[in-house]
């Protein structure tokens, strides 16, 4: 690329950083993009007033400023925290034509689109619209599986999978503001019996039910030497009476009283200073996502079935809950003996994710570089 090239990501300031990690995703995408030579980002913006705790003013460009001033042309727009329709998409490219608009796609679409099909009566979530003028369609890795489908439901045949980028700055502004503020505490060390599971509980590809027969296989194997087991984002789960019934027949709410707690969604930092520290996880086609990194950032032991990074944490295959009971067992034996070890293997997996990582920067400089070879 010759001259610089300005770059916009899109991003809805009215959803709060630390509710959804799509928000957490944008800015370490700007991030890295403010490393690559001749590109400068910035944020396109919808929603609230801009939140200047993590992002500056001075890279901001209002939606609504757009098509009006040409002091705001961008040479590609990345659509990932709202998307824009065809009709200004179409507006924009007549008026500055050798502009690029990329899909930057964060979520499962088969999945949602299979879960709301089938399952959900929900008048607030409706299709993903088609966006036939975009360029490109980025995937992450963990869905590239699913390239293919993204093909027919875009009728776009220009999808590419794209690196997943993770950085410890939003972490780090936790502990910071947290009454423990010191980023020297062994976090793995408190209360380390007791069981986080903190899936979404939205659909299949990330939920409480396998964590809960993990935990309900191990007290029967090891009755009463974990103390307690804490479901988060599980409110609405109360509500449904088939759970209810499910629960109603497991050792771990019969046999342990005051044992299982269903929680609202909570913070990983808040969670793990109030609650336990062992991240209990489990997810379907949904490999990648930043709780892995952050309990792996903090030490704390790590439960998972995740194949892009099996080799951190206490891994399990697939479904395997007799597999998954004895890497528990080995948490509760070995961790703080193996701490070296488990923060050397980690640094490995975070190392991969930065941002700053040579190579994913260098994938992303092609990538944008590939939109405008003439």
């Amino acid at each position: 690329m010759g001259s610089v090239l300005r770059v916009g990501v899109t991003i809805n300031f009215g959803i709060n950083f630390f509710s959804n990690g799509l928000q957490q995703n944008i800015v370490i995408l700007k991030k890295l993009l403010g490393e690559l030579d001749n590109i400068k980002p910035f944020y396109i913006w919808e929603g609230r007033t801009i939140n200047e705790n993590f992002v500056n003013k001075d890279e901001c460009i209002a939606y609504s400023d757009l098509l009006k001033d040409d002091s705001s042309k961008l040479d590609l727009i990345i659509m990932m925290g709202f998307s824009l329709k065809d009709k200004f998409i179409n507006e924009y490219k007549k008026k500055y034509k050798k502009s690029k608009f990329v899909l930057m796609q964060c979520g499962n679409q088969y999945v949602e689109n299979m879960y709301y099909s089938l399952f959900e009566i929900d008048k607030n979530h409706s299709p993903v619209d088609r966006l036939q003028e975009v360029d490109q369609i980025w995937l992450l890795p963990h869905y590239k599986k699913n390239i293919p489908y993204m093909k027919a439901f875009y009728k776009k045949e220009n999808v590419v999978s794209v690196p997943y980028v993770w950085d410890s700055y939003f972490l780090n502004h936790q502990i910071k503001e947290s009454i423990n503020n010191d980023m020297q505490i062994d976090f793995y060390k408190l209360n380390r019996k007791s069981i986080l599971i903190m899936e979404p509980n939205h659909n299949s590809s990330k939920n409480c039910i396998l964590p809960l027969f993990i935990v309900e296989s191990f007290e029967q194997k090891f009755p009463n030497l974990l103390d307690s087991c804490n479901v988060f984002c599980g409110r609405k789960l109360v509500k449904n009476e088939y759970f209810i019934k499910l629960i109603l027949q497991m050792d771990i709410y019969n046999l342990r009283k005051n044992f299982l707690k269903v929680r609202n969604r909570t913070p990983i930092l808040k969670a793990l200073l109030k609650y336990g520290s062992i991240v209990l996880s489990h997810q379907q086609d949904n490999a990648l996502n930043y709780l892995y990194l952050e309990a792996l950032y903090l030490n704390l032991p790590l439960l998972h079935n995740s194949e892009f990074i099996s080799e951190a944490g206490y891994f399990y295959p697939d479904n395997d809950l007799e597999v998954a009971r004895d890497q528990l067992e080995n948490i509760i034996n070995f961790h703080g003996e193996n701490i070296e070890n488990y923060k050397s293997r980690s640094k490995k997996f975070l190392d991969k994710f930065s941002y700053k990582n040579i190579h994913n920067k260098r994938n992303y400089y092609n990538l944008v570089a590939k939109l405008f070879e003439k």
